[in-house]
C-alpha cells in the first residue's frame, strides 16, 4: 500500500473508531438516564432513518466518486456537475421531507403500530435525516479530493461538540429518548454547516440535466443493493416490534451498540485492506492471493480471540460498568459480536468479486441473505423472540461468506486457509457457549471460575502457536493487519 493510501485509512479509521470508543465508554453514565424502553424506542428511530436517505436521494449521491474524476480536469465543468447533483438532491429530499412529515403518523401506525405516543421523535429523527442527506453528499466530495486530515480533524470535532450536546440532552435536562433524538439533529445541522463551509466552491446555481443522466442511471441499479442491506441489517428490529415490548428491543439495541465496535473494526479494516488488494491483483493474483491468505488468518484470529475475551468477561463488564437494568444484555453481547467474523469472512471471500468488477454478484449476495434474514426472522422471532433473532443475525452473515465463496470460485478465488479458519471460528462459539454457562454461575462459583476463563484464553494462544499464527513475528503480523 502506498504511503498516501496508508495515512489516509489511518484517518479515516481514527474518525470512525474514537468515536465508537468514547461512546461506548459513556453508555455507564447513559444507562442511568435512559431506560431500556428509551432504547427500544431509539433502536425503531434509527431502523427508519436507515430507509429514508435513500428514498430521499436514489442514492445519487454515490455518483461522486465515479463520475468526479471525468470533471476534474475542467474546475468550471466540475463545478456545474457538482452543481447538478446537489439540486437534485435538494427538490427531490425536500418534496420526500414534506411528504414523510404529512403522513408520518399513518406510516408509523402501519410500521411502529406500538409507538403510540411517540411521534413528536420519529418527527425528529425524519429531519435529522433530511439533514444527513446533504453532509453526507458534502463528505462525499472531501473524500473523493483525498483531504483526509481536515476530514480527520472536522468529524473528530464535531463529534466532540456532538458529545457535549449529548450529555446536555440526557444529563443535565434528563430528556430521555426525545434529548437524544434532538441532539442528533442539532449535530447534524452543525455538521452540514461545517462540510457545506469545506467544499463551498463547488456551490453555484446551475442544474444540467444532460449531466444528471448518467449519474441517475447509474445510481438507480444501487437502490435494490442498498435496500436489501439495510434490511439484511435492520428487519429484525422492525419485525421484533410486533413480537416483543420496547423494552426488549431496547436491550437488544443495546447489545448491538457494543458489538458494533467489532463491526466498525472489520469494516475499516475492508476500506483500507481493499485498495491494497486491488493493487496487489494489479501487479500478480497469485501475489495477492497468497498475502491475503496470510493476512485473513491473523486478522480472523484476532478479531475470534477478541470476542472470546469479550465473552468470557461480558458478565462482570455488564455488571460492574451499567445499570442493573441492563444485566441481560451480558449474554447477548458476545453472540452479537461474533456475527462480524462472518462479515470479515465475507470481506475477504468476495476481494476477487469487486476486483473483476462483478458487482451485480455481490448484489446478489446481499439480497438473496437479506431476504433469507426476513424470513427467518418473520417465523422464529414470534417463536422465540430475541434470542432468534440473534442466531438469525448470525447464520445470514455466514451465508453472505458461503455465497461469496460459492461466486468467486470461478472468478478470482483467494483459496483462504478454511481449515484453520474453521478451527478458529469452532473453537471461538465453544468459547461463547462455554462463558455463558459459566457466567450463568457468577455468584456462584467465586474467584475459582476466573482460572477456567485464563485456561480458555491459555487454549486459544496455544492453538494460534500450533497455527504459526503467533510466532517470532507476531507483533509485527498485528501491526501491519491493524
Amino acid at each position: 500500500m502506498s504511503e498516501k493510501v496508508f495515512k489516509n485509512a489511518s484517518h479515516y479509521i481514527l474518525a470512525s473508531l474514537l468515536p465508537i470508543a468514547v461512546s461506548v465508554l459513556m453508555l455507564p453514565i447513559y444507562t442511568l438516564y435512559l431506560s431500556p424502553t428509551d432504547y427500544g424506542i431509539l433502536a425503531l428511530v434509527l431502523s427508519l432513518q436507515a430507509f429514508l436517505p435513500i428514498l430521499m436521494t436514489l442514492q445519487i449521491q454515490g455518483s461522486i466518486p465515479r463520475f468526479y474524476f471525468e470533471y476534474c480536469d475542467d474546475k468550471a465543468k466540475l463545478k456545474v456537475f457538482i452543481s447538478t447533483i446537489l439540486l437534485f438532491v435538494v427538490i427531490l429530499s425536500t418534496v420526500a421531507v414534506f411528504f414523510l412529515s404529512t403522513y408520518l403518523d399513518e406510516i408509523l401506525d402501519l410500521i411502529f403500530p406500538k409507538t403510540i405516543g411517540y411521534n413528536d421523535i420519529f418527527v425528529l429523527g425524519v429531519w435529522s435525516s433530511y439533514l444527513t442527506v446533504f453532509s453526507s453528499l458534502f463528505i462525499n466530495i472531501i473524500r473523493v479530493q483525498q483531504r483526509s486530515i481536515l476530514f480527520m480533524k472536522a468529524s473528530l470535532s464535531l463529534f466532540f461538540i456532538s458529545l457535549i450536546i449529548q450529555i446536555f440532552e440526557v444529563v443535565v435536562y434528563e430528556r430521555g429518548a426525545y434529548g437524544v433524538v434532538e441532539a442528533t439533529l442539532i449535530s447534524t445541522l452543525l455538521s452540514l454547516i461545517v462540510y457545506a463551509t469545506i467544499v463551498r466552491e463547488f456551490f453555484i446555481f446551475k442544474f444540467n440535466l444532460k449531466i444528471i443522466i448518467e449519474p441517475i442511471k447509474y445510481s438507480l441499479p444501487l437502490i435494490p443493493h442498498a435496500l436489501s442491506g439495510l434490511i439484511f441489517m435492520y428487519s429484525d428490529r422492525i419485525i421484533l416490534e410486533k413480537s416483543v415490548t420496547l423494552l426488549i428491543i431496547g436491550l437488544y439495541m443495546f447489545s448491538d451498540k457494543i458489538a458494533m465496535v467489532f463491526k466498525t473494526i472489520v469494516n475499516e479494516f475492508n476500506n483500507s485492506f481493499s485498495p491494497y488488494f486491488n493493487e496487489r491483483s494489479k501487479q500478480s493474483k497469485s501475489i495477492a492471493v497468497t498475502e491475503t491468505q496470510n493476512i485473513s488468518l491473523v486478522f480472523i484470529y484476532v478479531v475470534a480471540m477478541s470476542v472470546i475475551v469479550l465473552s468470557l468477561f461480558s458478565v462482570e463488564v455488564v455488571y460492574f460498568l451499567f445499570d442493573e437494568r441492563y444485566f441481560e444484555t451480558w449474554r447477548m453481547i458476545p453472540l452479537l459480536s461474533s456475527a462480524y467474523v462472518f462479515r470479515s469472512l465475507y470481506c475477504f471471500s468476495s476481494s476477487g468479486l469487486f476486483y473483476e468488477k462483478m458487482t451485480g454478484k455481490v448484489a446478489i449476495i446481499t439480497i438473496v441473505s437479506g431476504l433469507v434474514n426476513i424470513a427467518l426472522n418473520l417465523w422464529l422471532i414470534p417463536l422465540y423472540g430475541v434470542i432468534a433473532a440473534i442466531y438469525t443475525t448470525i447464520f445470514s452473515f455466514l451465508l453472505t461468506f458461503i455465497m461469496a465463496e460459492i461466486m468467486s470460485y470461478k472468478i478470482f478465488y483467494l483459496h483462504l486457509d478454511l481449515a484453520k479458519i474453521f478451527s478458529i471460528v469452532g473453537f471461538m462459539f465453544v468459547a461463547i457457549l462455554f462463558s455463558i454457562s459459566l457466567n450463568e454461575n457468577f455468584f456462584v462459583f467465586g474467584y475459582i471460575e476466573y482460572l477456567y476463563k485464563i485456561v480458555v484464553i491459555l487454549i486459544g494462544v496455544f492453538m494460534g502457536y500450533k497455527m504459526k499464527i503467533i510466532d517470532a513475528n507476531w507483533l509485527l503480523k498485528v501491526k501491519g493487519v491493524l
